[in-house]
């Protein structure tokens, strides 16, 4: 045994010093697609892997004289680990849960896993968990379950939708459903379609490649300001006669490996321990890096400027930002169209941020300082989209006059412009009124 340990102790250290090399030659962007390996996490990952290898050369030696030890001290191991395991579990629940995370998608950009409980993170006092179903969708409704109702309402829509720093139950297609069984009947379902920063483009996409399958009644969405930005951002990756999907990279990213409350403690030595994972991933002709805040990071031109953020058609007068806002117009037409060949009504809100009605909502928004200054532009969403109501061939519905002449106050959270529970269970009032007053939902007389 101690000669086997010898042999693999120098054969790993061999190894090691090989990879040492390696990386102090600079070459180590080579053997990535991307060029942007990193030196210093490699050589940590590289050390952190021989020092283990070597206790296990010494665990081999020395096995025949202290085996009982051995398997006392991991037993012992593994039963603190148990035990503080469990004990975090006991006293943060949310610290067991995977961390909420995207993963790359050729076919929608990004999506959530199938089938996952995820701790979206503590906000102003509250830890919210996310939930999704077998579609990576935050909805309890599987197809079947979804198809056996008479009236089945789909909601896309973006973080507004999903119900961003709000249980799902607080969010507004959940709210929208008990609304609608209360005002017109209980065979109705309301399926939680939203996805954090999806736009049109995506939205298309998820109907046709997901949606479609759950036979929708009713299909609304939610338009944000920010996705007029987000559909330009999508639209320059987006390619149709890719193979595996229209975006760029693998069909779906591996998840970041998940193993409870601890491994979630040991998160700053995750890049250490699966640096060979990560390494082996992007050796893949097909890696594409995601950063899942990348629509954060983007350049647009418009009126001559270089505009760094989704914000841009507040600084700029409608005559400037129209391009855009038709672009974003042709792709909601073709989800109309999607719809109509089903035989499926749909309907476009157009939803405000707390600034077009209030000057008190949201006193400690993080992203306030991105606006501008002024805001004189900051109604020309309204404008272009009142302007394609009088010709559209769908309904578009604008929600400001009704955040105007809401008397509930606050609608929003004070650090963060997404709705509240409040604010959530008053856009689902304006739309189940909508949908009663069309008579796109049965059972009672539309009011």
């Amino acid at each position: 045994m101690k000669r086997l340990s010898k042999v693999l102790f120098c054969i790993g250290t061999c190894f090691t010093l090989a990879a040492v090399g390696y990386v102090l030659s600079g070459k180590l962007d080579g053997l990535s697609n991307d060029g942007e390996a990193n030196s210093e996490i490699a050589l940590l990952a590289i050390t952190f892997y021989w020092i283990l290898g070597s206790v296990l050369c010494w665990g081999i030696a020395v096995w025949r004289e202290k085996w009982k030890q051995i398997v006392l001290l991991t037993f012992s191991s593994a039963l603190c680990v148990v035990l503080l395991e469990a004990s975090l579990s006991w006293l943060n629940p949310s610290l067991a849960l995977r961390e909420f995370e995207f993963l790359r998608s050729s076919r929608q950009h990004h999506v959530l896993l199938p089938d996952a409980e995820y701790d979206l993170g503590r906000f102003e006092g509250r830890y919210i968990t996310v939930q999704t179903n077998s579609d990576g969708l935050r909805t309890e409704y599987s197809r079947q379950a979804f198809r056996k109702f008479d009236d089945r309402v789909v909601c896309l829509g973006d973080s507004f939708t999903f119900g961003a720093w709000v249980d799902g139950e607080e969010s507004y297609p959940a709210q929208l459903e008990a609304n609608l069984r209360q005002s017109s009947h209980q065979d109705v379902a309301v399926l939680n379609a939203g996805m954090l920063s999806y736009s049109p483009v995506l939205h298309r996409e998820l109907l046709l490649n997901t949606l479609m399958q759950y036979e929708p009644t009713v299909v609304t969405l939610m338009l944000d300001c920010t996705d007029i930005g987000d559909d330009y951002h999508y639209l320059q990756d987006f390619d149709s006669t890719r193979e595996n999907g229209p975006f760029a990279g693998e069909v779906l990213s591996r998840p970041t490996p998940h193993f409870g409350a601890l491994w979630r403690l040991a998160k700053p030595v995750h890049p250490i321990v699966l640096a060979p994972i990560e390494l082996l991933q992007r050796v893949s002709s097909n890696h594409v890096p995601h950063d899942p805040l990348d629509y954060y990071h983007f350049e647009i031109p418009v009126d001559g400027e270089i505009e760094t953020d989704r914000f841009f058609i507040y600084r700029h007068p409608l005559s400037k930002t129209r391009p855009f806002f038709d672009q974003t117009y042709t792709v909601i037409s073709e989800i109309a169209e999607i719809c109509k060949v089903q035989g499926v009504p749909f309907v476009l809100f157009i939803a405000p941020r707390y600034h077009h009605w209030s000057s008190t909502e949201s006193p400690e928004n993080w992203e306030r300082s991105v606006y501008g200054e002024s805001l004189e532009h900051q109604n020309a969403i309204f404008e272009f989209f009142d302007e394609m109501a009088k010709e559209s061939e769908f309904e578009i519905v604008n929600l400001l006059p009704a955040f105007q002449n809401a008397e509930e106050f606050p609608l929003v959270f004070r650090t963060d412009p997404h709705w509240n529970s409040t604010g959530n269970r008053f856009v689902a009032d304006e739309v189940a009124s909508v949908l009663l007053k069309r008579k796109l939902v049965s059972g009672i007389e539309a009011k």
